[in-house]
């Protein structure tokens, strides 16, 4: 079971984290083989020896929680990726915790960890030097040039990854007193741990993530404070962690492009002796946090939903933020805003069981391996709790997955005096039951997201070669499989909008009214799916404004700037339609506020407002 719950995992971690359906797919599937396995160990008495602890009670019932919230959840599309995500992650925890229950399997699963954490770090420090963008053919973005982000889309998500890591390695490495049946053998393995481990800090390094920096830190710190205070036990762990130290901060000075990355994040004022953040925002970060405040108080008890945040963000959103984020940029308020006070109350609860629990192994750990993963899982969870702070690792399957099982794992591990026996034959039949259900709602719900994501894939390819009758068929298809699946709809009223624009003439009006009146029906579906994107409903009311339904189009623009406030381009589209029907001081403040939101200083926006200023100051033309 501990390489099936591993290669559940890092089969997310490999596909850039599993942040679409179609990357997820192999370890939904590997989890399906999981449960076959797990299911079939249950039927034989022997091979079952767990119970029910405080800390299962707590998962499930965030769990259950996260289901019921999903129930009246809308829209509905983003919170069932994060439903299968919750749930996933709950089962590999029960998995973990009763299956993964001896101390070969934690060793074992220690060793594919640094295996794979030294894999992920070579990469993202290839990834640093060498400048590449490519991750096994997929393109990263550009601003993540010269940052080292692994198989990860953002390198902030390779440095969560690898702190959770790197507290599992360096505490078997400072903790366990033997590791081979010779001396020989285990200062080997333990030089070899200590090379893994400065591997991955530098890894950590050549993200550039600060935050991973900070919490990285603090795992050291922890797996340094904890583990006995005799004078071997604390010499040992103090070698191993200085030696951690000293190389990884040796490479950070050295390099200057990682070093003026440092010293860019604070600005000294040496006349006032004053030392202070270079951007106070953290990235735009502080903004996010603003608004997302703002929703919360706006729902405090259960939240806007699963999933909504992008969507409720909209309208408290900051002009200053260009970018569409999908999340908060900090796991806490971001589970606030779409769960509520009960989801955080819940959370809270799972993170306290299981760090009594791990405190309670630490305490009377009955070898020093038991105790070395209780340490090192404290120090993983501990730093990913604080990089969370500034990011949203927990949103990302792969490490969000790879969280569960350190939990599950060290949930799995006995506490000293507590007799070892057969599981009752009740306990394991509502196990079964529990884990078929929860792998049949996410199978259920899985299937057929993943073959609409495929498909309206395919219709992007036709739509690319410009064959629209295939593509039409591929969303017509996709909708038919996903029916609340918006995207397939908006691409098939993009297609007839693009064809409405270029049938013109007197003999063109039934062709145009009739692609009119499919793109708008396909927008209508979409919106009914997802009212919040603004984006559709100015493509709404182009299409209605091109057949001179003034009025209709003119609700749909408004609908926009309704749901997105400072979209720049919802203001320039209704500006421009201000602008062709002589409404000209109305066209010149929407364009003005089009410029305002729009901090690239594009020449468009500006020659638009220009003009219609100067059309103002000239009066109304003269016949």
């Amino acid at each position: 079971m501990v390489v099936t719950m591993a290669l559940f995992a890092f089969s997310l971690v490999f596909f850039l984290g599993a942040v679409d359906p179609s990357l997820a797919a192999l370890g939904m599937v590997i989890l399906g083989g999981a449960t076959l396995i797990w299911v079939s160990g249950q039927l034989r008495p022997e091979k079952a020896n767990w119970s029910w602890s405080r800390l299962d009670f707590a998962v499930g019932l965030f769990v259950a929680y996260s289901l019921c919230r999903y129930s009246m959840t809308s829209p509905e599309y983003e919170a069932r990726f994060e439903l299968i995500q919750v749930i996933s992650c709950g089962v590999a925890f029960l998995f973990s915790s009763k299956a993964i229950r001896d101390r070969d399997a934690r060793r074992l699963f220690v060793l594919i960890v640094g295996v794979v954490a030294l894999f992920q770090s070579g990469m993202g420090i290839w990834q640093a030097f060498t400048k590449s963008d490519y991750i096994f053919g997929w393109e990263r973005p550009d601003l993540y040039n010269g940052r080292g982000s692994g198989t990860f889309v953002c390198p902030n998500h390779l440095a969560g990854f690898l702190e959770m890591s790197l507290g599992l390695i360096v505490a078997r490495a400072a903790i366990v007193r033997k590791e081979a049946g010779t001396v020989e053998r285990s200062i080997l393995v333990k030089f070899l741990l200590v090379y893994v481990a400065i591997m991955v800090a530098l890894g950590i390094v050549t993200s550039l993530s600060r935050a991973g920096w900070l919490s990285a830190t603090i795992g050291m710190i922890t797996v340094l404070l904890m583990g006995g205070w005799r004078g071997r036990q604390i010499w040992l762990r103090l070698l191993v962690v200085m030696a951690v130290f000293v190389c990884a901060a040796a490479v950070f000075w050295s390099l200057e492009p990682i070093r003026n990355y440092f010293l860019k994040t604070v600005v000294a004022d040496g006349g006032n002796q004053k030392v202070s953040l270079g951007d106070p925002t953290l990235g735009g970060r502080t903004m996010m946090w603003s608004g997302t405040i703002d929703i919360i108080r706006q729902n405090p008890l259960i939240g806007t939903g699963m999933g909504t945040w992008q969507w409720h963000y909209q309208k408290v959103k900051d002009y200053r933020i260009l970018s569409f984020p999908d999340y908060t940029h900090n796991d806490y308020l971001n589970l606030a805003s779409d769960y509520g006070m009960i989801g955080v109350i819940l959370m809270c609860v799972v993170f306290v069981m299981f760090f009594l629990h791990a405190f309670r192994v630490v305490a009377g750990a009955q070898s020093s391996e038991d105790k070395a993963f209780a340490v090192g899982a404290v120090s993983a969870i501990l730093a990913i709790l604080v990089h969370s702070w500034f990011d949203f690792n927990l949103h990302i399957f792969g490490n969000s997955a790879f969280l569960a099982i350190i939990m599950g794992t060290t949930a799995g591990i006995p506490l000293s005096g507590s007799p070892t026996r057969s599981t009752p034959v009740w306990q394991r039949a509502v196990a079964i039951v529990i884990v078929f259900i929860l792998v049949g709602i996410v199978a259920y719900l899985f299937v057929p997201t993943l073959k609409a994501f495929q498909i309206t894939r395919s219709g992007d390819a036709a739509k690319y070669e410009l064959n629209y009758e295939d593509a039409v068929k591929f969303y017509s298809e996709a909708n038919r499989i996903d029916p609340r699946y918006p995207k397939p709809l908006i691409k098939q009223g993009d297609i007839f909008r693009d064809q409405l624009a270029w049938r013109v003439g007197p003999g063109k009006l039934r062709e145009r009214r009739d692609l009119a009146m499919k793109a708008v029906q396909a927008y209508d579906q979409a919106l009914r799916l997802n009212p919040y994107m603004s984006d559709v409903w100015v493509s709404r009311g182009r299409v209605q404004e091109m057949i001179g339904d003034n009025d209709e189009a003119l609700s749909s623009y408004l609908k926009a700037i309704d749901v997105a406030p400072v979209s720049a381009y919802a203001h320039f589209v209704l500006g421009q339609f201000y602008r062709e029907r002589g409404e000209s001081q109305k066209a010149v403040e929407a364009f003005e506020k089009a410029d305002r939101y729009f901090l690239y200083n594009d020449p468009m926006f500006q020659m638009s407002q220009w003009y219609e200023k100067e059309k103002l100051k000239s009066g109304p033309k003269q016949e």
